[in-house]
């Protein structure tokens, strides 16, 4: 090798000091790049309950009595905030919408047939960090009849605070017969339901099709709504709801609980989880936040006071041999 080769070949050392160099920065690329994309959330937030409070309001040609819990999100940007109250809100005064508020032209006749329409939704907020907000809502409420008519039901809504995203049970957790076998196997064994779900094969794909949204028949009279929502401890709330949405189910005499949930453990469902970014926001999760309750939370008196139509359903459902 002669003098001007040897010149402009480069030390070994030097050769591993630049390389090292280049991974450092590589590194510190991945570790900005991660900073960025996950975000560090909201640790000092507010949600406070509030309630939409009427009683006889003398606008309609029937009685109206309705009390409706939500929550309502400061703390965070204001425009995703906005988005969020909005979604809760309605999410909360869902079947008011439906049945009193803005009626479609079948519900239009039915209320003429109204005495009353009643509406009592309790709220909770079970689980809040600095990504995610789990909400759950549960109802009484009662077209044409105050005492007839009374139909229970649940749902929920889990957002994630960074995006303003709702989560869909369906977007989290792979439905399939094996979650079914889960699910209605342990449904069956709390035995809340009696024998209206059991673990069998029919029982697994009808179910499996009112979670997924699948079963066009039964869509005609009732909204299926699947739902979850979190503890504190992470844990989840899985179910769903049947709610009617034609006339001739609504006005049914018999007391309706359109619901039906169970819990699981998270680490149980770890094997049914999607890959839906969810999992990433609650696995990064800690508890954040601040819940207040309704600072005027108003009773709903629709059979009069110091009569609550909870105790009223609990004592009918008895009656009839539930639970």
């Amino acid at each position: 090798m002669d003098e001007e080769q040897k010149k402009k070949c480069v030390p070994a050392e030097v050769v591993v000091l630049l390389i090292l160099l280049m991974i450092e920065g590589v590194l510190a690329g991945v570790s900005l790049v991660f900073q960025t994309r996950t975000p560090k959330g909201y640790q000092e937030y507010t949600v406070q309950k509030k309630q939409y409070y009427v009683e006889y309001s003398e606008q309609y040609d029937y009685w109206d009595v309705l009390t409706v819990e939500y929550p309502v999100l400061s703390g965070i940007e204001e425009e995703q905030a906005e988005a969020v109250n909005e979604l809760l809100y309605h999410t909360a005064m869902e079947k008011a919408d439906y049945w009193h508020f803005f009626p479609n032209e079948a519900v239009k006749e039915l209320q003429k047939e109204y005495q009353i329409f009643c509406s009592d939704v309790h709220c909770e907020v079970p689980y809040h960090s600095q990504y995610l907000l789990s909400v759950s809502f549960e109802e009484l409420y009662a077209p044409v009849s105050p005492v007839y008519y009374i139909h229970k039901t649940q749902r929920a809504a889990n957002i994630s605070l960074i995006t303003g995203k709702p989560y869909l049970l369906t977007e989290v957790f792979q439905m399939n017969d094996d979650f079914m076998k889960l699910w209605c196997g342990r449904v069956e064994e709390e035995g809340a339901y009696g024998s209206l779900i059991v673990n069998d094969a029919d029982t697994r794909e009808t179910v499996l099709s009112w979670f997924l949204g699948e079963d066009t028949e039964a869509e005609k009279e009732f909204v299926f709504e699947p739902f979850f929502y979190m503890d504190e401890n992470k844990d989840f709330v899985i179910g769903f709801s049947y709610d009617p949405k034609s006339i001739y189910r609504v006005a049914n005499p018999e007391f309706r609980d359109t619901s039906f949930s169970t819990f699981f453990t998270g680490e149980e469902l770890m094997q049914y989880r999607t890959d839906s970014d969810f999992w990433s926001w609650y696995d990064a999760s800690e508890a954040a936040g601040e819940v207040l309750e309704c600072k005027d939370l108003q009773q709903n008196l629709w059979l009069g006071k110091e009569a609550s139509v909870w105790e009223f359903m609990k004592e009918r459902r008895k009656a009839s041999g539930g639970t």
